[in-house]
């Protein structure tokens, strides 16, 4: 049977093996850690066929779609991971700190989470970019309160060892166990000023909750959870963004919609639009900084179909 799951793919690399990073990433200066980072990029790059031809993929499709792009090698991405990933140790070990965050405050909605609110908002996040930054300096203002829906366990080594490393302190909330108890604890936290974190581009676990929009000059599947989420709990969405440029990462929040409105066939279509939208966003991000697409798995599905072929 044809692996085009994310949730699928095994996690690489053990829990030792991460720990061993969280231990360098601590001891080790910054600049030592590039030739580490090299080696063992190199090694799941060499070991790791389909993430190779998957980004292949990826590639050509932003480049036939943004012809300004400049040519990437395969194995600059897997780098930019690489170093996305030692980041995410460094941060919660303050080997990077505040200032050294760009907040880039387009439309004042960086000074809201920093004041009381009674209602808090949804901020859709994707597996473009670093956002794990942003999550380690989420409680530098004591007026925000993030809850971020994850599904961890697909990789629960390199959690535990994130945990470790200080990321115990955040509210993670398994996307597998929603249920009505949980949807009725999110609309408290919304209602008690707490914002929510949910990943807009992959697909759900379990279930069928799918749109398929153009992304990148080709149909892909994007879930609807964070969409039926804001309808049913009545929250504006906004999108968060984390990129690094010349050293240092720059946080975008921006205003996305004010809310999911109507009842079944005119929410499905107010979905729709959304998803298209978010697709679109993303795919401008991605031709921004084109390395920083973290999706190493089949994400527009070429493998099934070539298989029906």
């Amino acid at each position: 049977m044809m692996r085009s799951h994310w949730a699928e793919q095994r996690e690489r690399g053990n829990l030792r093996v991460l720990k061993l990073t969280a231990w360098l990433v601590r001891y080790c200066p910054m600049w030592l850690m590039k030739g580490v980072t090299f080696c063992v990029v190199g090694y799941f790059y060499l070991t790791s066929f389909s993430a190779r031809r998957n980004i292949a993929r990826y590639q050509q499709r932003l480049r036939n779609t943004f012809p300004a792009v400049p040519s990437m090698t395969v194995f600059a991405q897997f780098m930019a991971f690489g170093e996305a990933l030692v980041d995410r140790f460094a941060v919660w070990q303050n080997k990077l700190i505040y200032r050294d965050v760009v907040i880039e405050n387009y439309d004042g909605l960086f000074n809201e989470l920093r004041q009381p609110r009674k209602c808090g908002q949804i901020l859709l996040c994707s597996h473009f970019g670093n956002v794990e930054i942003c999550r380690a300096f989420a409680n530098k203002h004591p007026y925000f309160k993030l809850n971020v829906l994850v599904h961890s366990r697909h990789a629960e080594a390199f959690n535990q060892a994130l945990q470790q490393a200080g990321a115990e302190k955040l509210n993670l909330i398994q996307v597998t166990d929603l249920n009505v108890d949980l949807m009725l604890e999110l609309q408290q936290r919304l209602s008690c000023g707490e914002w929510i974190a949910i990943a807009a581009d992959r697909i759900p676990v379990y279930g069928s909750k799918t749109e398929k929009v153009n992304f990148l000059g080709a149909l892909a599947e994007f879930p609807q959870g964070a969409w039926l989420l804001a309808a049913l709990l009545n929250a504006p969405l906004n999108t968060l963004f984390c990129v690094k440029r010349h050293g240092r990462y720059y946080v975008k929040l921006q205003r996305f919609l004010p809310e999911i409105a109507g009842k079944r066939t005119v929410r499905q279509q107010a979905i729709s639009q959304a998803v298209q939208k978010y697709a679109d966003l993303l795919a401008q991000e991605c031709a921004n900084s084109p390395l920083l697409w973290f999706n190493f798995y089949d994400f527009w599905q070429d493998d099934k179909f070539s298989a029906k072929k």
